[in-house]
């Protein structure tokens, strides 16, 4: 069945995993080839497929001969596929488990721009800890890793938090533990 095979190569998948951690910026298919060590016209060939799919946005610089390319943030798809790649990246880094054994007992979720894959480069990753009173936990190095500063919020429940941002955090992703509403 054409269910088990990959939609995109290997490079394909790290030119648009690159874009969505870049999200919000242009990047140029030389600068893209030097992230990722490989050829510019590896790069340019893996290009079509994305961009036919509508998940890049491919522009021409006017005054040099530059092709630039972008995260499509408008297309819905992509989107999906952002939150997808920013919840793999969590888990690639480790980020929850490291927070389960530092925080035990405590329910975890991902929320704001990063759980719904709507964050750019400048944005943070915003996590609740509810059932937790505030500890000082060293995440420079998941930082670096994430490209993104991680904010945590800690609450003693979860009904003492005020109605919009309990909304905003019930809409997140459940790293650990659970909700009782």
């Amino acid at each position: 069945m054409d269910m088990y095979k990959l939609k995109f190569t290997k490079l394909q998948l790290e030119i648009f995993r690159l874009l969505c951690v870049k999200a919000g910026e242009r990047l140029n298919q030389r600068q893209i080839a030097r992230l990722l060590k490989v050829s510019p016209t590896a790069i340019a060939k893996a290009i079509p497929k994305l961009e036919k799919e509508s998940l890049l946005i491919k522009e021409k610089q006017k005054n040099m001969n530059l092709i630039l390319l972008m995260l499509n943030r408008n297309n819905k798809m992509a989107m999906q596929l952002k939150r997808v790649e920013n919840l793999k990246l969590i888990y690639e880094a480790r980020l929850n488990e490291f927070l389960e054994e530092g925080l035990p007992g405590a329910t975890i979720i991902l929320f704001g721009s990063y759980s719904r894959g709507d964050d750019t480069l400048s944005s943070d990753i915003d996590i609740a800890i509810i059932g937790r009173k505030e500890k000082g936990i060293s995440l420079e190095n998941f930082e670096k890793r994430l490209e993104r500063k991680i904010i945590l919020n800690f609450y003693p429940s979860l009904k003492e938090v005020h109605k919009e941002l309990k909304e905003n955090i019930c809409n997140g992703i459940v790293l650990s533990g659970g909700v009782e509403l």
